[in-house]
């Protein structure tokens, strides 16, 4: 397989995620609004309102070190193509673990109704749009040479 190939695979999987994302987001939102069950976020802390950043930025994390030793874990001497594949894996565990939080937000919104709970849902969502694959992100976090640098831009 060719890497421009392996890179559009990564930017068709991106788009469908946060594609799907949305649509979830999106109908739980309109389900909670047409219940008419909307809480105010100014009566006080729920817990989940709590767990939920904290869930987030811990999924984050652990995704972000387990990926980044998954790609120094290929040899530099490798071809373009496994080390796009390690960037692959890297990208998906990223994008599961904010797809994941924004879910739990996204379901937290519905059962509670807090309207914190919808906007900590859109802001993961937020983050999952830009951790989209960029070439210039995959030649700086692989350390490409010049050559597979211009290889992947074919």
């Amino acid at each position: 397989m060719k890497p421009a190939a392996v890179f559009k695979q990564l930017s068709i999987i991106h788009i469908a995620i946060c594609l799907g994302t949305c649509i979830i987001v999106g109908i739980l939102y309109t389900l909670k609004m047409q219940a008419n069950e909307v809480v105010s976020s100014e009566d006080g802390m729920n817990i989940l309102e709590l767990l939920v950043p904290v869930l987030g930025v811990t999924t984050f994390a652990a995704a972000y070190y387990i990926g980044r030793r998954k790609i120094k874990a290929v040899p530099k001497e490798s071809k373009l193509v496994d080390k796009l594949e390690a960037y692959k894996s890297f990208n998906i565990l990223i994008w599961a673990a904010l797809e994941g939080s924004t879910f739990f937000a996204a379901i937290a919104f519905y059962l509670t109704g807090r309207t914190n709970l919808l906007l900590y849902a859109l802001m993961l969502g937020v983050l999952l749009i830009y951790f989209r694959p960029l070439k210039t992100r995959a030649k700086e976090e692989l350390n490409l040479s010049a050559e597979e640098g211009d290889e992947l831009d074919l």
